[in-house]
């Protein structure tokens, strides 16, 4: 029986992949999102890759991001950015008797405070065997001798479980700002409040809005709600944000 063969996977010249290219044959998924942050479209691996990226254009804590930016050689404690640099440090380790070891982190972002971070973005029900927690511990030490923070982010798996069912309707209403609400619009929160709203429904009945305008008011910073563990409903604890965004910064909530 002849083995199957897989044809080429076109259309991702314009998506940024990283240092470690995302397979370009169709017997790998490949995962396109966009994110204002990334500078454009860019290609993961997987749907908990695609959900941090949209932690990331959400969270305003990081200023910039991009997929598998680099190559961390374990062994010599070299950073690799491109495959003439990996080349570089095979060679280096074969003339010493040695075999090159990489881990490339998921991504790199860049906090607005100027601190460059690595990612790796794993999945809450698979949480690694020794030698991948080992490779972990490696490359913490490698990145923070070159001044890098590194994080790892537990994704939920459970598809009820709040944050992956708030960060789509986030993500969308991010990307309209055309139809976030008027400044204007702060002041009749502010007396609502007053009057003792404190729900997501209170506050959408008293501004005459429906359902559809919570994610709105939520990421223009209108107001503040528990979007990692409280589903957004009407009956979601909320008040108002006096356009503070920290309801917004998951990404360290998430990072172990």
């Amino acid at each position: 029986m002849r083995a199957p063969t897989y044809g080429m996977r076109g259309g991702l010249k314009d998506f940024d992949r990283g240092s470690r290219n995302v397979s370009h044959a169709y017997g790998k998924s490949t995962l396109l999102t966009y994110g204002v942050k990334a500078e454009g479209g860019i290609a993961l691996e997987s749907e908990s890759e695609r959900m941090v990226a949209h932690l990331f254009n959400l969270d305003p804590e990081v200023g910039s991001y991009s997929p598998q930016p680099f190559a961390i050689e374990l062994t010599m404690g070299a950073i690799a950015r491109n495959d003439e640099e990996k080349g570089d440090l095979r060679a280096r380790a074969k003339r010493h008797g040695g075999k090159a070891a990489f881990y490339t982190p998921d991504f790199g972002a860049t906090w607005v405070s100027g601190t460059k971070v690595a990612v790796e973005v794993k999945l809450d029900r698979f949480p690694g065997d020794e030698e991948y927690q080992r490779k972990l511990r490696l490359a913490r030490k490698v990145l923070f001798s070159h001044g890098m923070e590194f994080l790892k982010l537990v994704t939920p798996s459970n598809w009820r479980h709040p944050l992956r069912t708030n960060l789509p309707l986030l993500h969308q209403a991010s990307m309209r700002r055309d139809i976030w609400p008027e400044p204007e619009i702060a002041k009749r929160i502010h007396d609502l409040h007053a009057a003792g709203a404190k729900t997501m429904g209170e506050f959408l009945s008293g501004l005459a809005l429906d359902a559809r305008m919570a994610p709105l008011l939520l990421v223009s910073g209108h107001l503040e709600a528990d979007v990692v563990e409280q589903p957004l409903c009407f009956a979601t604890p909320t008040a108002p944000a006096f356009g503070d965004l920290s309801h917004l910064q998951m990404v360290r909530r998430l990072a172990q």
